[in-house]
């Protein structure tokens, strides 16, 4: 048991004194030098031969001299469990490995949305609202893939007790869309605010143009349309017919409903002692959306339009 033990010690050790040589391989310092020759003097004092733990002097099958035998040969070797081949030293091949696991990682993160492939890819800087399968501007489906929606105010006036709330003027404005056969006619809401929400906050903004019936531009965008950028007045109904006059809006041209403002009893009340804001269609300027006339907000029970915009 104590000579396998005293065994087993010399062959650790030699293998160790294989190690430093070969981090110190091609090396000419003294201490190499007298690295190798201790290795030399265990090999020849009764030490175990490489890679027998039982003290038999049978050199090993595998092994080498020379030079080679120190480690400075093209043999094989690990480092830090990483495989490495060749005369190197394994610094190359280990940083190349590592480049390639790197590059990999890199082609493999988050892909890139493509426009104009016919399929919509939710995903990337800039996720996909629509794609036709082809890069036309004009066509509904912009050339970077942000989908046109379509806006129009109801050739229908309401007072502002019929409105009863938020959710049922949009009730109105799907019905106003459904009646002319246009799909996603759920989609359609109401520019309008109540005590509690902002007309702004009920919409999906997405990145694409607001459009008329007619095909003329609302706005470039809804950051456009709240930052008051209308390029044609929002004047044309469901049935592409004009039309100018009062708006049920409660809110102000950022999106945000008005302060104060009753809301006709959140759109509830026709009672003339209730108030609610309004703004003409056929204005450009923030007045589309609140009325600068000296009777805004005027009484309830008037009849007035709505606007009707398409979200996401």
């Amino acid at each position: 048991m104590r000579e396998f033990v005293s065994s087993g010690m010399v062959f650790s050790r030699r293998r160790l004194s294989l190690a430093v040589l070969s981090v110190l391989a091609g090396c000419s310092s003294p201490q190499y030098a007298l690295l190798q020759k201790e290795h030399a003097d265990d090999a020849n004092t009764g030490g175990a031969a490489s890679g027998d733990v039982n003290g038999d002097t049978e050199p090993a099958s595998t092994g080498a001299s020379g030079s080679e035998s120190a480690g400075v040969s093209a043999a094989d070797t690990t480092v830090a469990g990483w495989e490495t081949t060749g005369t190197s030293t394994g610094t190359t091949d280990v940083t190349n490995t590592m480049d390639a696991i790197s590059t990999t990682q890199t082609s493999t993160g988050e892909p890139m949305a493509v426009c104009g492939n016919a399929v919509v890819e939710a995903f990337g800087a800039e996720p996909e609202e629509c794609d036709d399968g082809n890069l036309d501007p004009d066509d509904g489906c912009n050339d970077t893939c942000a989908l046109d929606r379509r806006v129009f105010v109801t050739s229908i006036r309401y007072s502002s007790g019929e409105l009863q709330s938020l959710k049922i003027a949009d009730a109105l404005c799907f019905n106003r869309a459904d009646d002319q056969g246009w799909p996603d006619a759920l989609k359609y809401r109401a520019w309008l605010s109540d005590s509690t929400t902002d007309a702004k906050d009920r919409f999906k903004q997405g990145r694409g143009r607001l459009v008329l019936v007619t095909g003329l531009v609302l706005a470039a965008s809804w950051s456009a349309l709240l930052a008051g950028e209308l390029e044609h007045a929002f004047e044309v109904t469901e049935k592409n017919e004009t039309y100018h006059g009062g708006v049920w809006t409660g809110t102000r041209p950022d999106g945000t409903a008005v302060p104060g403002s009753e809301h006709c009893e959140d759109w509830s009340t026709n009672w003339y002692k209730n108030t609610g804001h309004y703004g003409y269609s056929d204005r450009m300027t923030s007045e589309w959306t609140l009325s600068q006339d000296d009777d805004n907000p005027i009484v309830c029970g008037v009849d007035f339009a709505l606007y009707c915009l398409q979200t996401l």
